[in-house]
């Protein structure tokens, strides 16, 4: 049962560091647009990170 929380915390490492390189190249964007885009999927990614990473912790010390 552990398991599969830690396997989902590697997981989660893994989009992120997909994501963030897409929100880095959305930033460098010269168009407004695409910089306020690409900050808004970091918030996103931010609180999302957030709470899968609360839920993995207390399932796991339970």
């Amino acid at each position: 049962m552990k398991f599969g929380y830690i396997l989902l915390l590697g997981l989660l490492l893994l989009i992120d560091i997909l994501t963030f390189t897409e929100i880095a190249s959305m930033v460098r964007q010269p168009s407004d647009l695409k910089v306020a885009i690409g900050l808004g999927l970091l918030v996103v990614l931010i609180i999302a990170n957030f709470f899968v990473i609360r839920y993995s912790i207390n399932r796991l010390k339970a």
